[in-house]
């Protein structure tokens, strides 16, 4: 069987990759290259931005995949670009959706044909409008689509908590953990949702390659886990031997203080779900969890420890942790002393640019911090343009 991923070195690509080469399976990727560690030699490479389509065009030549799963589809115009270049280069199209599309707020408990869509996620909006479209396309040209469905999904380098820094930062919540910093919950961290290590999710997407039985159907590739929040920090706590301190407050305050992650928050991390995964057991009957989150979690910490804490602190998150926290309690009048809300040096760097992220950051409500801020970026809008002509 011949497998082409696209993308190929994320979280989930490369379990999924993994997971081929040790079934036997010739894996292809479509990938910058950027990450030359994460390939393994056994992977076929084929160097190019997806975007670049007469270079993807000419590398693909006259190759024939039994699948083909893109991970780097969000919109309706990257749907129709992916599917239009492989619809003639393979058997089954793979579409990576999300039960993000559930509209959780009408129905507590998911299987595959719960209502849809959540209005106010955005990330909901557009992965539902792109598996319609998929469906459309898929049927006009007599193609074979399977629509997977991943809840919440970690591994070696993400922590499944509800709002977290970007990938390859999230020792940032074990620091915050270990210096007795409180990690922000809502609702009291009581919301549950399905979480599944990328390994279990990999085998069970590897069992629906070339399934005929997953033609033109949608699936929810969970685990049997729904831990809570507070589960997960509990966890947490207790691989690292530390108690973790919380601090609660609405998820619509959270969400103003963040805007970015409005839709997540409010649409997705504050609201429960049970994501029913009987549909996959139907077809790849060998699915099933073997990674418990405590099992998982460990590995996490593991991987973290042994390649140098990876891409370090994220240092606006665990400002903004600190302004976010700090605004609230001033506002309701809670004490804050003992949650140690200021900068700490957590892996002994001694780097000014740290320092100055985390001054930035935490400090930005401030009405001379926000001159000063738009001074900065203003300035170095002005050095790229220098650089530029230079």
């Amino acid at each position: 069987m011949k497998l082409l991923l696209v993308g190929g070195t994320g979280v989930l690509s490369t379990a999924i990759t993994q997971i081929a080469l040790k079934k036997g399976i010739e894996v292809y990727i479509i990938n910058r290259g950027n990450k030359p560690n994460l390939i393994p030699q056994d992977v076929h490479l084929l160097k190019s931005d997806i975007n670049d389509q007469k270079n993807v065009i000419s590398l693909l030549d006259n190759l024939y995949f039994d699948a083909v799963i893109d991970f780097i589809c969000f919109t309706n115009k990257q749907l129709e670009y992916s599917f239009n270049l492989f619809k003639s280069r393979t058997n089954q199209y793979i579409f990576i959706s999300s039960c993000a599309v559930y509209d959780k707020a009408a129905s507590l408990v998911c299987d595959e044909d719960a209502p849809k869509v959540l209005p106010i996620w955005k990330y909901s909006i557009d992965k539902y409008k792109s598996e319609e479209l998929l469906i459309n396309l898929a049927k006009a040209e007599n193609i074979n689509y399977t629509i997977i469905r991943p809840a919440v999904t970690y591994g070696n380098t993400r922590i499944p908590y509800g709002i977290v820094p970007p990938y390859g930062y999230h020792w940032t919540i074990v620091e915050r953990i270990l210096h007795g910093k409180p990690i922000i919950t809502w609702n009291n961290g009581k919301d549950f949702y399905n979480i599944t290590h990328v390994d279990d999710f990999a085998v069970g997407v590897i069992g629906l390659l070339g399934n005929k039985l997953a033609y033109n159907e949608a699936f929810n590739v969970v685990g049997d886990e729904t831990p809570t929040w507070m589960n997960v920090l509990a966890t947490l706590g207790d691989l690292l031997d530390k108690e973790v301190k919380t601090f609660n407050l609405p998820a619509e305050y959270y969400a103003c203080e963040v805007p970015s992650k409005k839709g997540e928050i409010l649409g997705g991390r504050s609201i429960s779900a049970h994501i029913i995964n009987k549909k996959i057991k139907s077809v790849v009957p060998y699915f099933k969890q073997t990674v418990t989150l405590k099992a998982g979690l460990q590995r996490t910490l593991k991987y973290y420890i042994n390649h140098n804490y990876l891409s370090g602190i994220d240092y606006a998150f665990d400002a903004d942790s600190d302004r976010i926290i700090a605004k609230y309690a001033k506002e309701n009048k809670i004490s804050i002393k003992g949650l140690n809300l200021h900068f700490f040096d957590y892996l002994k760097e001694n780097k000014i640019k740290d320092r100055f992220v985390y001054f930035l950051n935490y400090y930005k409500d401030n009405v001379g911090m926000k001159v000063f801020n738009l001074i900065v970026k203003m300035f170095f809008r002005f050095y790229k343009v220098i650089r530029y002509r230079c």
